[in-house]
């Protein structure tokens, strides 16, 4: 199975937008440029392991092509293919994800223009991106899933071949007048070679689930950033207050005076 070709084939950091963005952000001293350019760096690595995924599917399919036909090799089949379409429902949110980023950069330089340094502690909020982060962690989580049922078919169905070889193994043996045998053994080499690239994919989904988490962690930092503190809130409703006061108090000055 070749590399999939996604829409979205220029690298983030090398977007326009996203670059002009950083620079300006740099030149101006935003406190936020360095979550920017981590989350940046965290969706480009998401896309390479998006990649590697791709080849263990391949391998996968490599491997089960080559195992004969049996209950076991058509449930597994059926859980690649799951694997497929999650993958590739993957690349549509991460090609979505993207676009999101590009757009929401494109937004805070025209607010820059506009408004100016101060339109840069606003960067998150022309993003939008949570709920795609949140989308790709959902179907992270399904990818683990389908990779845990694929090893635990491996398991049972290695334990259940080493069963009925220990068994037959163990009738030579009693015929022979020798001991039973009583250990299992592990997995045998097919087994071994079935179970590796699902495993590999686990890692590489783990991986990935734990990097979507940082850049969430990330956009948490930008969106509170762009938040006035408290006790700057709690100051400027204190004065709110206090002025809405002094007007209502000269106001009955007033009304005396015109009688």
């Amino acid at each position: 199975m070749s590399k999939r070709k996604h829409p979205r084939s220029v690298p983030l950091m090398e977007e326009p937008a996203v670059r002009e963005l950083l620079e300006v952000m740099k030149q101006h001293n935003s406190p936020g440029r360095g979550d920017l350019l981590a989350m940046c760096q965290q969706i480009a690595g998401l896309e390479q392991q998006l990649n590697s995924a791709l080849e263990e599917l391949s391998v996968m399919r490599q491997e089960l092509a080559q195992a004969r036909e049996s209950p076991v090799k058509r449930a597994l089949q059926k859980t690649v293919a799951g694997l497929e379409k999650v993958t590739n429902g993957l690349w549509g949110r991460l090609d979505s994800l993207k676009e999101k980023v590009v757009e929401g950069c494109k937004k805070t330089l025209a607010a820059f223009r506009e408004r100016g340094v101060s339109a840069l502690a606003h960067t998150a909020e022309f993003l939008h991106i949570r709920p795609a982060l949140e989308g790709i962690s959902r179907e992270l989580e399904k990818n683990i899933v389908f990779d845990d049922r694929a090893l635990s078919i491996i398991e049972a169905a290695s334990k259940e071949y080493h069963e009925a070889g220990r068994h037959l193994k163990n009738i030579v043996r009693a015929v022979q007048g020798r001991e039973a045998l009583h250990d299992p053994k592990g997995p045998g080499a097919l087994a071994r070679g079935l179970s590796l690239p699902f495993r590999q994919d686990r890692r590489l989904m783990c991986a990935m689930q734990s990097r979507t988490a940082g850049v969430l962690k990330r956009l948490e930092h930008l969106e509170q950033a762009a938040r006035p503190p408290i006790r700057q809130t709690m100051e400027e409703c204190a004065k709110l207050a206090k002025a809405q006061e002094s007007k209502e108090r000269a106001a009955p000055a007033v009304s005396r005076e015109a009688r």
